[in-house]
């Protein structure tokens, strides 16, 4: 059996034709009763990297959650929204508010969850805070945002479940797991972890170039995709945004693992084919295609001299010291502009995901540029 992932074409977010689009799209997999039974708590997990204007395309759309809320209320199911951005936690009201979540939880009464309680796991002697709500709810739907990553070069639905880990606590993760391969792997953890019974991407406007925060350009790729495997998902766009075979190390790595479907000739992609023709999409700096390239032994040799790191633009930096908080080794002084400690530095970019104003970008190295890497 090949793993499914059904296509719809889905241009604007008007109300009705976002509600057809996703009403298609489940169509192929069974219908929403395939998944939900009367009286199931149902998780819906979006990507809410900061509090955003949906028009910006950081965060999955308003309208998009609501469509998916009110379907699974038809079906009789108990409807939770939740997510953690990076950073301290402490903006999560202006995070409802300003994503559209507010509006949306008032329209369909579906609960809005703060990811504050904890539950601690333990995968191969590695430990993870998993916010307990996510284990409360009987079905998790996965809702990611289609985006381009400065990191990890794509983001979608393997990525977006790094939200399951409230606030701060993924500094702890990108400490520990400081080079692309490692935090990849890291990712994978998390899917195994986690498993979303359910994925539907917003892939309506995404974005492409230095994603996925507010550096990244909202690009109009008008498709929606579902599926029950979030590998095969990712698998599929990752492909059709004109990623390298390879080059995603964290869908390379769950297929190795067995956790989700990794080989193209092994996913049969239903409905509206044409929907996937993006065309060129520009693609973010990336040092982990050449890490991707080398073998695993030999790679920490090239993590020094081949790297991409932040650089602020200190005249659109505004000081806000959101970069300070989530920097996972503390190698930013919060000013204006802020200061970055590169011998502290480990690259890991959640300061330019994070940042409002989109201040601080992508810094290639002299031998990343000479490798290719752009």
């Amino acid at each position: 059996m090949k793993a499914l992932v059904s296509i719809s074409r889905c241009q604007s977010y008007e109300y009705r034709e976002v509600h057809e689009a996703i009403r298609s799209a489940l169509s192929a997999l069974g219908g929403i009763q395939h998944f939900v039974q009367p009286g199931m708590k149902v998780l819906l997990k979006p990507n809410l990297l900061s509090p955003s204007d949906p028009d910006k395309a950081i965060t999955t759309h308003p309208v998009f959650v609501q469509v998916v809320a009110e379907i699974v209320a038809e079906a009789g199911g108990e409807v939770w929204i939740g997510d953690s951005p990076g950073g301290t936690g402490e903006n999560t009201p202006e995070l409802w508010w300003k994503t559209g979540m507010t509006r949306t939880s008032e329209v369909t009464s579906a609960r809005l969850v703060p990811f504050q309680a904890i539950v601690w796991k333990s995968l191969r002697g590695k430990s993870y805070l998993i916010a307990r709500p996510v284990f409360e709810a009987d079905l998790l739907i996965n809702l990611p945002k289609l985006k381009t990553h400065t990191l990890t070069l794509y983001t979608g639905a393997v990525k977006n479940l790094f939200g399951v880990i409230p606030g701060t606590r993924k500094r702890e993760i990108h400490l520990r797991a400081p080079s692309v391969r490692e935090f990849s792997s890291a990712l994978v953890d998390v899917l195994e972890l986690v498993r979303p019974g359910l994925t539907i991407i917003d892939g309506i406007v995404g974005q492409e170039g230095n994603g996925p925060g507010a550096n990244g350009t909202p690009r109009r790729y008008g498709v929606v995709a579902a599926s029950t495997d979030p590998v095969a998902l990712d698998v599929i766009m990752a492909k059709a945004m004109g990623c390298p075979e390879g080059g995603v190390l964290h869908l390379k790595e769950a297929n190795r693992r067995e956790l989700g479907v990794g080989e193209l000739h092994s996913i049969k992609v239903e409905g509206d084919n044409r929907a996937l023709e993006f065309g060129k999409v520009r693609l973010p700096p990336f040092s982990g295609l050449l890490q991707a390239a080398i073998p695993e032994f030999i790679a920490p040799l090239f993590s020094r001299p081949v790297y991409v790191r932040p650089k602020v633009n200190s005249s659109a930096c505004t000081g806000c010291g959101l970069c300070a908080q989530s920097c996972p080794r503390q190698a930013i002084t919060p000013d204006k502009p802020a200061r970055i400690n590169y011998r502290e530095c480990v690259g890991c970019l959640c300061c330019a995901e994070i940042c409002p104003q989109g201040a601080i970008t992508p810094l290639r190295s002299p031998l990343a540029r000479i490798a290719g890497i752009k």
